[in-house]
């Protein structure tokens, strides 16, 4: 069984350098991804150091993990959210996530600050009895009960993101790449979810709180199904990317909208008499005179300027641009936007000084039309273009 913690570390670093060092279409998403491999692989061969006796050997290797390992479910997150939105970016209500870290930090820094006979007493029970250091005792909180929260937290982040891994089946592409990330992502967050619900059951029977499966014991006297399981599903996490090479190119980021419109293709000629280049001529002019920022820019104003009937505008929008005026008008207000704030506009001016730059009469209208177009709000737009 422990060979199999050996094989998950040795995958897990392969993994972690290719996703690395990789070329990739989305590299946020493929750096972050490979930070969690690293800790995983970091996780999976310090267990088969202490699961095969060998600790003894490598007595530096205790103790200071726990750090990155209470960090191991952030990647998690981030990977998911890059994934699933197409950017990083941070909310102060996320800070919730470094809670085990900053608990593990503590009691790690209390037990170096110990004399050194302190530290000699964890290990020389780590080496002697494996089975029993997770109830080695720290400053605030013993081993097993780390183990038990950071899992914990791991649960409750693949929780939070079910939402959006179901908005995102069901939405976007329907294209062979696509299909294939839907895949990864639903196993990639069940292998998870199962590490996550095997890890603290087996924190909670190594606390001796439950004992669930203490009839179906099959690997020595304190060895058990549940540590088999776990074992296994580390393992799974290490090499199941195998069978979904076109992850380690990242998944390619959406083209953000733009005022670039795409026509469509022609099918039949342009009726009530229109001339499709007469008709671009006239909008470019439209935009460069930035009519669309004026306040009063609507349908009817539009079709003044240009000197056509409103209804031949709206025809003429829908069969080449496939979209509405209100659309057209929106999308060209948010490259504004968007030009404006890359170049600092937000840096000395508010929100509600860019909405009414762009033509809005509120901030609310703003924010959502901006956020229909590019898919995010204007303040993330900015944090994020930093």
């Amino acid at each position: 069984m422990i060979i199999i913690l050996l094989l998950a570390a040795i995958f897990g670093f392969v993994l972690t350098t290719t996703l690395f060092f990789k070329k990739s279409v989305n590299k946020v998403a493929t750096r972050i991804l490979g930070s969690f491999y690293f800790l995983l692989s970091v996780y999976a061969l310090q267990a088969f150091i202490i699961d095969g006796g060998y600790l003894e050997h490598f007595q530096w290797f205790f103790l200071w993990p726990l750090l990155p390992y209470n960090l191991i479910f952030i990647p998690i997150y981030y990977y998911f959210k890059v994934i699933l939105t197409d950017h990083l970016s941070f909310d102060k209500t996320e800070l919730i996530l470094l809670v085990p870290f900053l608990l593990g930090l503590i009691d790690v820094t209390y037990v170096y600050l110990q004399p050194e006979s302190v530290y000699q007493n964890i290990i020389s029970g780590a080496i002697s009895n494996p089975e029993t250091r997770l109830n080695a005792e720290y400053l605030l909180l013993s081993l097993d009960q780390h183990l038990l929260m950071r899992h914990l937290w791991q649960l409750g982040v693949l929780v939070t993101i079910i939402p959006e891994i179901r908005f995102f089946i069901k939405n976007g592409d329907n294209n062979e790449l696509k299909n294939i990330l839907n895949k990864w992502l639903l196993i990639f967050w069940g292998i998870l979810m199962i590490m996550a619900l095997l890890a603290i059951i087996y924190a909670l029977e190594k606390m001796m709180l439950v004992e669930i499966f203490d009839s179906l014991i099959i690997i020595g006297k304190n060895g058990g199904i549940i540590t088999l399981l776990l074992y296994i599903a580390l393992f799974l996490i290490g090499i199941i990317p195998i069978y979904f090479p076109s992850i380690l190119y990242g998944y390619p980021q959406r083209q953000r909208p733009d005022a670039n419109f795409i026509l469509h293709e022609e099918t039949e000629g342009l009726k009530f008499g229109l001339e499709k280049e007469e008709v671009l001529v006239k909008l470019k002019r439209l935009k460069e005179n930035n009519c669309h920022l004026d306040k009063n820019f609507n349908l009817s104003e539009c079709a003044k300027k240009l000197d056509m009937p409103s209804h031949h505008i709206s025809y003429f929008l829908k069969q080449y641009y496939g979209i509405s005026f209100a659309a057209y008008k929106n999308t060209l207000r948010t490259e504004h936007a968007r030009n404006l704030i890359e170049q600092g506009y937000l840096e000395n001016n508010t929100i509600d000084a860019l909405a009414e730059e762009c033509g809005y009469a509120t901030r609310t209208s703003f924010s959502k039309a901006f956020k229909n177009v590019a898919e995010m709000s204007p303040s993330q737009y900015a944090l994020d273009y930093k």
